[in-house]
C-alpha cells in the first residue's frame, strides 16, 4: 500500500469516528430492573416536578416531539390509559409526557392541539431525555412503583397497542 492511500484511508478512519463519537454523545440507554434516574423539569404550568417522585405509583414517561408523526399517532392511547388508570386522586399510574428536540412554543401548541390531560413538560436542552438514555422522539418509559425501570419503548406505542395496555397494566 502506498503512502498516499494509507494516508487516506486513515484520515477517513478518523473522520468517520470521529462523527460517530459525535453522534452518540455520552446518552446511555436504561437497563430494565435498574432504578429511575432522579431528574427535576419544569412542567409548562409553570410548577417544578422531581421525574420520580411519584411513591407507591406506576409511572409512565413519554418523550415526544410536536415534528414527529409518530408522536402525534400515538397521544390517543396515552390520553385513554390516562383515563383508565391515571385520572384522580385515587390513580395507580402517573403520567408525564416530556417534549424534546422542539422549540418550547411549539411543543406548547402541541401539548394544546392534542389537549393533553395530564401533566407536560419541556426538557430545556434535552436533559431529562439524556438522564434516561433518550436519543429521540417517540420513547415510552415504564417506571414501577418501587421506582425500578420496566421496560423502554423506542418508537411508535401505536404499533404495539395490545402490549402498551398490557404493559400499563403491569405497573398497577
Amino acid at each position: 500500500m502506498s503512502w498516499t492511500k494509507f494516508f487516506r484511508v486513515s484520515t477517513v478512519a478518523v473522520f468517520i469516528s470521529l462523527v460517530l463519537s459525535g453522534c452518540f454523545e455520552d446518552i446511555i440507554p436504561l437497563k430494565v430492573g435498574s432504578s429511575a434516574p432522579p431528574a427535576t423539569i419544569s412542567l409548562l404550568n409553570g410548577a417544578i416536578l422531581e421525574v420520580t417522585d411519584h411513591p407507591g405509583k406506576g409511572q409512565i414517561l413519554t418523550f415526544m416531539s410536536s415534528w414527529c408523526p409518530c408522536s402525534n399517532d400515538s397521544i390517543p392511547m396515552m390520553k385513554k390509559a390516562y383515563g383508565e388508570h391515571g385520572q384522580g386522586q385515587e390513580s395507580k399510574i402517573s403520567f408525564l409526557m416530556i417534549g424534546i428536540q422542539d422549540p418550547e412554543s411549539k411543543f406548547r401548541a402541541f401539548v394544546e392541539k392534542w389537549d393533553i390531560p395530564f401533566p407536560t413538560a419541556y426538557d430545556d436542552g434535552d436533559e431529562v431525555a439524556r438522564t434516561y438514555g433518550i436519543k429521540q422522539p417517540p420513547t415510552t418509559v415504564f417506571v414501577d412503583k418501587d421506582g425500578k425501570i420496566q421496560r423502554v419503548f423506542y418508537g411508535n406505542i401505536k404499533d404495539k397497542e395490545q402490549e402498551f395496555y398490557q404493559w400499563t397494566k403491569e405497573l398497577l
